[in-house]
């Protein structure tokens, strides 16, 4: 009988499908300032440009107050490539579009320091769903492990100055 081994730590990845169909309604709920008002607490429109494409891009995507007046977006998709140097992107937060700078962080050690950050403060239980993550250990990750997952699955940061 073969042995399945888990990670510690693993990016959680959802069904695309449905999540086509949740990201154009989310797009419509924060595209608005009074139905923005709930939903928008936790989650805002990142709009952006491909690098070689030329395509824009507006995703729904989960934030964090990063704690020093930036706003922390957590993920591990491949669009994050478009962010690398300091990108211009925009914001829709709170249903107001604002210019913004990106600034996206791969290097694990660092993304393992803030995921361990907000695990803590979620607490493990709650920190897997919040943080687009899978744990499975019974224990908060140590930070070898977290950036173990980072190097394997992509997990990366993105910090948005946004105009105000």
């Amino acid at each position: 009988m073969a042995v399945s081994f888990r990670p510690a730590v693993e990016r959680a990845q959802p069904p695309k499908a449905p999540y086509r169909v949740v990201n154009q309604v989310m797009r419509w709920l924060l595209s608005s300032p009074r139905r923005a008002q709930q939903i928008g607490q936790h989650l805002l429109l990142l709009h952006l440009t491909g690098r070689r494409s030329g395509r824009r891009f507006v995703l729904p995507v989960a934030y964090h107050d990063a704690g020093d007046g930036r706003i922390l977006v957590l993920t591990s998709s491949p669009w994050r490539a478009n962010l690398r140097g300091r990108a211009e992107v925009e914001v829709t937060l709170l249903g107001e579009r604002r210019p913004a700078r990106a600034q996206l962080v791969e290097d694990p050690d660092q993304v393992a320091a803030v995921y361990l950050r907000l695990i803590v403060a979620a607490g493990r239980r709650r920190a897997g769903r919040r943080l687009g993550i899978r744990i499975n250990v019974d224990r908060v990750p140590t930070p070898g492990e977290l950036a173990e997952a980072s190097r394997r699955d992509g997990l990366a940061l993105i910090y948005l100055d946004v105009t105000r």
